[in-house]
C-alpha cells in the first residue's frame, strides 16, 4: 500500500487562479515542463471560451447558473480508508480483479497489481505518477488524440486544473485476465478534476471499472473530469464507469473513445448520483472493422438533473455501433439523452443503432430524449429509437393479481426494466452495487 498525505488545501478557487499560479502548481507537483505548457495553454482557452449557456445547443435543457466557481477550490487534500464508508472500502478486497486503486480526493491511498502483469508491462498507476515516470507515453497521449482542451468550456478547465486519476497501458498482445478497478472519493467539501487514460496496444485485452462517488454535504462542489479510451488496431476493452456523487457535487465530464481497426470497445455507464451532470460521451470508429457497444443506466430522483450527450461517429466504412442508454426518474427530477449517429463521406457500409428508453415514475418528473443521425455516405444501415412513459399499468396489474403489494410490484418492475443493461457489466461486485443503489431509489416512498 502507498500512502501520502496532505495537511492543506489550496486557498486559490477556479475564478482566482493565474498563469503563474498554475505554473507554481506544476512545479511543485514536480511535473515535466511538457505538462506545464500543456497546463498553461489550456488556461488560455478557458479564459478565451465563453461559459455555456441556456443559448447553446449542447445546452439548451441544462442551466448551470447556480454554478458559482469564484466558491469552488480543486483539492489538494488527501486521506485514507478510513474516509471511506463500509461498502466502499470492502471494493478493495475484491478477489476477482487484477489490480486496485483509491483515489481520495486528489490523493493516492492503495494501489495494487498483480506482478505478473507488472512483468507483461502493464501499468496501472496514479495519473500524476505516470506524468513523472512514463513521459514518453503520456506527451503523446493525455489530452492530444481524443480529447483536448478546445473541446469545451469545461474540457479546457480540466486541461488547466486537473490533478489525480488513472493511467492504464496494456502493451501489444498481452490480456489481463481479470478485470482492474479504481475508485475515486472525495471528502467533505473537496472539488476533484481526475483525469483517466486508457491505451490498449495492438492485440491487448483488458476490462477496467472506473468509480466514483461521495457523501452529500452541505455547500456545493465540482467534479469536472476527462476520459480518454484509446483502441489500436485488434483491442478490446470494456469500460465500465460509475458515478454516485453526493447530491451537492456538479458533475462536468469530457469522454471519448478512439476505436482502431478491428478494435472492440464496450462502454458501460452508471448514473446514480450528483445534484447535476452533464456528460460528453463520445464513441470514434476511426477504422475499419471497429466496433462501439454503448450501454448506460441512469436513475435520478428528487431534484437531480441528469444530461448526457452521446456521439457515435462513424470514420471508416465497415463499422459498427450498437447504444443502448435505460434510465428512470422521479420525484422533481429531470434527465435528458441527446444522441448522434453521424457517419462521414466515405464510411460505406456503416451499421448504427441507438435507443434510449425511460420509466417516468411520477408526473412531475421529466425526461427529454432526442436522438438524431447525420449520414454522409449511401451504403448504411442506421436506425433509432426512444421512449418515455409511466410503468405499463398491465404489468402492474399482472404482479399484484399474484398478490404483491403496488410497491413492491413496481419494484420489481423497474429493476426488470434495467437488467438487459446490468447484464452487460462483466464484474459480479459492480453489479450487485447498481442493482442495490436502483432498488433502494425506487422503494423510496414519495
Amino acid at each position: 500500500m502507498t500512502q501520502e498525505k496532505q495537511s492543506t488545501t489550496t486557498t486559490l478557487t477556479v475564478a482566482t487562479y493565474t498563469d503563474e499560479a498554475i505554473a507554481a502548481l506544476s512545479r511543485r507537483w514536480g511535473e515535466p515542463d511538457w505538462m506545464r505548457e500543456l497546463r498553461l495553454e489550456s488556461w488560455r482557452v478557458f479564459q478565451e471560451t465563453p461559459r455555456p449557456t441556456l443559448q447553446d445547443e449542447p445546452w439548451r435543457r441544462t442551466d448551470i447558473r447556480h454554478l458559482d466557481l469564484a466558491a469552488i477550490a480543486p483539492t489538494e487534500a488527501g486521506g485514507s480508508l478510513d474516509d471511506l464508508p463500509s461498502d466502499w472500502a470492502a471494493l478493495m478486497e475484491d478477489p476477482d480483479v487484477g489490480g486496485t486503486l483509491l483515489h481520495v480526493n486528489a490523493v493516492t491511498v492503495h494501489q495494487a497489481l498483480a506482478d505478473e502483469l507488472a512483468a507483461q508491462g502493464v501499468i496501472f498507476a496514479p495519473m500524476g505518477q505516470a506524468v513523472r515516470e512514463h513521459p514518453d507515453l503520456l506527451r503523446r497521449t493525455f489530452m492530444t488524440q481524443a480529447v483536448v482542451p478546445a473541446d469545451g468550456y469545461f474540457a479546457a478547465l480540466h486541461g488547466a486544473l486537473w490533478r489525480g486519476g488513472t493511467f492504464l497501458y496494456v502493451p501489444r498482445n498481452v490480456e489481463v485476465p481479470l478485470p482492474l478497478r479504481a475508485v475515486t472519493w472525495a471528502t467533505s467539501g473537496q472539488s476533484t478534476f481526475t483525469h483517466t487514460l486508457v491505451v490498449v496496444e495492438p492485440g491487448g485485452r483488458v476490462t477496467f471499472v472506473d468509480e466514483y462517488g461521495s457523501q452529500t454535504e452541505e455547500g456545493m462542489t465540482m467534479h469536472n473530469g476527462v476520459v480518454e479510451l484509446i483502441l489500436h488496431d485488434g483491442a478490446q476493452l470494456d469500460y465500465v464507469n460509475l458515478q454516485d456523487w453526493g447530491r451537492h457535487v456538479y458533475q462536468f465530464t469530457h469522454e471519448r473513445a478512439l476505436v482502431g481497426r478491428d478494435a472492440t470497445l464496450h462502454w458501460v455507464l452508471g448514473g446514480m448520483g450528483s445534484k447535476l451532470t452533464k456528460s460528453f460521451l463520445d464513441a470514434t470508429l476511426a477504422g475499419p472493422g471497429a466496433t462501439a457497444l454503448m450501454s448506460g443506466v441512469y436513475f435520478a430522483d428528487d431534484r437531480q438533473h441528469l444530461d448526457f450527450d452521446t456521439q457515435q461517429n462513424h470514420l471508416a466504412p465497415n463499422t459498427t455501433s450498437d447504444l443502448l442508454y435505460k434510465g428512470a426518474l422521479r420525484d422533481q427530477a429531470r434527465t435528458v439523452w441527446q444522441g448522434m449517429i453521424k457517419v462521414f463521406p466515405g464510411a460505406q457500409k456503416t451499421d448504427g443503432y441507438q435507443a434510449n428508453r425511460n420509466l417516468v415514475l411520477n408526473r412531475g418528473a421529466r425526461a427529454d430524449s432526442i436522438p438524431g443521425l447525420e449520414i454522409e455516405a449511401d451504403d448504411v444501415r442506421c436506425t433509432h429509437g426512444s421512449t418515455a412513459g409511466p410503468i405499463d399499468p398491465e404489468q402492474l396489474f399482472y404482479l399484484m393479481s399474484r398478490g404483491l403489494r403496488e410497491m413492491e410490484a413496481k419494484q420489481i418492475i423497474v429493476e426488470g426494466f434495467f437488467t438487459p443493461v446490468l447484464e452487460r457489466i462483466p464484474l459480479e461486485s459492480v453489479r450487485r452495487q447498481l442493482e442495490e443503489a436502483i432498488r433502494a431509489k425506487s422503494v423510496r416512498s414519495p
